[in-house]
């Protein structure tokens, strides 16, 4: 049968939660900018780790550098206190699905999709983000970077995502294998590995194809996502 397999934090959980934490703890100039500099600069050090081969799981990561991202835009670090740390990391914990998520999900099983995850997050913080929101996700449908000590977007990921794929015979007569991200970086690595590739346009905005190159479809949200997915399956 086809598959695809999401990308989780950013793409299917959506950032507002910790942002709202950021400003009712903080009160930054701009509590969404705060917001992105921590995270982003955490995923370069999250991958750069793995690159040294001192891979740290991405939880760590964020947490240990939340009080230098705030310094480096210029908050007091004395105001980042522990308990302000714990509190953007539960919310961060405990972040919301995007607009749709549940309806995308159901409705590419409904015409034979198999569904994934794959995800730079922990395999139990991640399985409750599904749950808490009430979408079905079995544990072998979630691959965790924490269990090849890997980061994203190194190609062994994306083959060890393939390899499990074929374990669980998600493959159909075409090949369609399909690969969804809201991040460009992550979608050209799973291009290079042989998936097919979905860009949600609802983080980045820009694709940049410039520098990424052109992916196989684009999408505005998930309900979109959905019927462009479904356009596939009955074009062949």
């Amino acid at each position: 049968m086809p598959s695809t397999s999401f990308d989780v934090i950013g793409t299917c959980f959506h950032f507002d939660r910790p942002i709202a934490v950021i400003q009712s703890r903080l009160s930054p100039p701009d509590a969404k900018s705060l917001f992105f500099s921590w995270f982003y600069a955490a995923q370069r050090d999250f991958t750069y780790l793995s690159l040294c081969q001192s891979y740290k799981p991405i939880a760590s990561v964020l947490s240990s550098t939340f009080r230098r991202a705030c310094m480096t835009v210029g908050v007091d670090g004395a105001r980042v206190t522990d308990d302000v740390v714990a509190d953007v990391m539960s919310a961060f914990k405990s972040m919301e699905p995007r607009e749709g998520l549940k309806n995308c999900f159901d409705g590419l099983r409904e015409i034979g999709f198999d569904v994934y995850a794959v995800t730079n997050g922990s395999i139990p913080v991640s399985l409750a983000y599904y749950h808490n929101s009430g979408i079905e996700l079995a544990e072998d449908h979630l691959l965790s970077c924490d269990t090849i000590k890997t980061a994203k977007p190194d190609p062994k990921v994306y083959s060890t995502a393939s390899a499990h794929l074929d374990k669980m015979s998600a493959l159909d007569d075409n090949g369609q294998r399909w690969f969804v991200a809201a991040h460009a970086w992550d979608l050209i690595a799973a291009s290079k590995a042989g998936f097919k590739t979905a860009y949600l346009d609802f983080e980045e905005h820009d694709p940049c194809t410039s520098i990424f190159g052109e992916f196989d479809l684009y999408a505005k949200n998930m309900e979109d996502l959905l019927e462009k997915l479904k356009n596939v399956v009955l074009t062949g």
